[in-house]
């Protein structure tokens, strides 16, 4: 169903049950689906379940926020308390999503998923619907819930490309298919399990080009870009990402070349070329000056101030470990990232709280560093995200100057519990 589908489907239901409040508009239902409303009031998520035949709030990833992440106070610690009592929540969307899955009938044998059925255009509808549930439990808890669930979805998915539907249909099709494949890939890529992550996103590009989904392709090169720079393939990274921003020409939109710009500008910086990456930065920062979330795909919705903050921090760290007083621009930087970062936003928040770290490392502030690092350590056992713990581990480069300090040949050793790749 389309967004305004499903406002006219719950006001109906509204309305039937003597709500007097059936004023549900298609605007709202994107803001929903944008995360930027996460609790409705009870009569809304009732009708919410009835319409869309969820078992529960957590199957349609409405959860209760409190409090406003803007009043988050630099080096503020994180609530860890979040994490600890997550499992329970987690296991309860995960189940709710497997139970949409299996109620969509498109991947299991028999009458309800008959290879020949036709695909219309609500069947795409609830494949976004189950791709933004997985990507809900990503941001919170990292790739390692998910990772083989949402493989397998995605593989699923991708066979329903071969089932019939109309001309109009079908690239709405393929650019689900692509996003279920993009998920993938980053869920493996979170994992440490870098070729699955590769495959995931080769399907998921040509999903998309096929399409004629020029931005969604160009979303997942950034996602192939951001794992290049975690290999430290910084050239392969600037290569893909100009390659987006080539095909893109003309299509781009504000956040999707604040976002190319941005990560261009980490690898720039990663390599020394400090004047280049300090001009991507602020092409990045013009371009997101300009964002008009009614005017941006959906899937771009993550991509926020912390996002492009943190790029900061990245960038100004890097310089930093050239000439150190570029040191308390990145804590400043790092601060500002992770005060600005939602509370759905748990992995990132804790990878720049890594960065924050590494900043005050670089600062000259080891004991401020060594009490963050703990903090982190802590939040690292909360998380299924091999690539937070190799962050952390990478930790050591820039406490070295300060190795003879018993605090952090302390934390140097304490680096060592964390996992190693799975």
């Amino acid at each position: 169903m389309s967004r305004q589908e499903v406002a006219d489907a719950v006001n109906r239901y509204l309305a039937r049950k003597g709500y007097n409040e059936a004023d549900i508009d298609a605007n709202y239902v994107g803001k929903l689906e944008r995360g930027e409303h996460r609790w409705p009031r009870d009569t809304r998520r009732e009708a919410f379940r009835a319409v869309l035949g969820a078992a529960s709030d957590a199957a349609l990833g409405f959860y209760v926020v409190r409090g406003d992440p803007a009043e988050v106070e630099p080096h503020a610690p994180f609530e860890v308390g979040r994490l600890e009592t997550a499992d329970g929540g987690r296991r309860s969307l995960l189940g709710g999503i497997a139970g949409l899955i299996a109620a969509l009938g498109l991947f299991s044998r028999g009458p309800h998923g008959d290879k020949s059925r036709r695909i219309g255009g609500s069947d795409v509808a609830r494949l976004n619907a189950v791709v933004a549930l997985y990507r809900s439990v990503d941001y919170e808890s990292g790739g390692g819930v998910l990772r083989v669930e949402a493989g397998r979805f995605a593989e699923a998915a991708t066979s329903l490309s071969d089932r019939p539907c109309s001309d109009t249909v079908k690239p709405a099709l393929l650019a689900a298919i692509a996003n279920a494949r993009q998920l993938a890939g980053w869920a493996a890529f979170d994992t440490g399990h870098h070729s699955d992550a590769q495959r995931h996103w080769l399907s998921a590009e040509r999903a998309a080009v096929t399409a004629g989904d020029l931005r969604l392709a160009a979303r997942v090169r950034y996602c192939q870009a951001r794992q290049f720079q975690h290999l430290r393939h910084n050239g392969d990274a600037l290569d893909t990402l100009r390659l987006a921003r080539e095909h893109l020409a003309s299509l781009a939109t504000p956040a999707i070349s604040a976002m190319l710009h941005g990560a261009e500008a980490a690898s720039l910086a990663a390599r020394g070329d400090r004047q280049e990456a300090l001009a991507a930065l602020g092409d990045a920062t013009d371009a997101f000056d300009g964002i008009d979330p009614d005017r941006e795909p959906e899937w771009m919705g993550f991509y926020d101030r912390g996002e492009l903050l943190a790029q900061y921090g990245r960038v100004y760290r890097d310089l930093a470990r050239v000439d150190g007083r570029h040191g308390n621009a990145a804590v400043r930087w790092v601060s500002e990232a992770i005060s600005a970062f939602g509370p759905q936003n748990v992995r990132s928040t804790v990878l720049n709280e890594v960065g924050l770290c590494s900043g005050l490392f670089l600062a000259g502030e080891p004991h401020e560093a060594v009490s963050v690092g703990n903090r982190v350590i802590q939040h690292a056992a909360q998380l299924t995200s091999q690539r937070v713990h190799d962050r952390i581990r990478n930790l050591r480069r820039d406490l070295d100057p300060y190795a003879s300090n018993p605090e952090v040949a302390e934390f140097s050793r304490a680096l060592s519990t964390i996992g190693s790749a799975a």
